[in-house]
């Protein structure tokens, strides 16, 4: 189990006063306690989780049957608040109509419509990557022996989590919604 501090069912890991390497892992620990919070039932089976994404955000190296395990649960938080900033687009959409024709409506309505895209685009593309470096280390448990679960994977094995993934896939959403952005404002203004 992760060096944490037991409470309500689930492991909290000891806040670090140091930065964390992978801040998808973060992200990932902390949104993970709150969908924890709101569904108690789950607590037993992965509440020891979020203490596990924290070590991996402070870049700590994990015996591959836990990393594997953090990275899925990883994976499924992003799935999650992916699909909520998703879902909330319609109401901002909605809220959009009902103001009409407004211009300042109209702009303030498509902002919120391209942050929420873009928030849901990068929780999309962590929950891919994520996925991707879970089924790596699941390929390399099924090829490696019995007793490789128990050891961290090798320097340079593609399971790995890597200091850069989540910038790499923030800049890709961005860069995707900024175009759509720019395309959509170019044909709404006739130009």
């Amino acid at each position: 189990m992760a060096a944490g501090i037991a409470r309500g069912g689930y492991v909290v890991a000891r806040e670090s006063r140091h930065v964390p390497v992978n801040l998808e892992y973060w992200l990932a620990g902390k949104f993970g306690l709150v969908w924890l919070r709101l569904h108690e039932s789950l607590r037993l089976g992965l509440g020891e989780l979020p203490a596990e994404c924290a070590l991996l955000a402070g870049g700590q190296a994990l015996p591959a049957v836990r990393l594997c395990r953090a990275q899925g649960f990883a994976a499924r938080v992003w799935w999650r608040a992916g699909l909520v900033a998703a879902l909330l687009i319609f109401p901002v959409i909605g809220a959009s109509a009902a103001l009409g024709a407004d211009r300042a409506a109209t702009d303030v309505g498509v902002s919120l419509i391209f942050g929420l895209g873009c928030l849901a685009g990068v929780a999309m593309l962590q929950m891919a990557l994520l996925s991707f470096r879970s089924n790596q280390v699941r390929l390399y448990l099924r090829t490696a022996g019995p007793r490789a679960g128990d050891l961290p994977l090798p320097a340079g094995s593609p399971g790995l989590p890597r200091r850069w993934d989540f910038w790499v896939m923030l800049i890709i959403a961005t860069a995707v919604f900024g175009i759509l952005l720019y395309a959509g404002a170019r044909t709404g203004h006739g130009s």
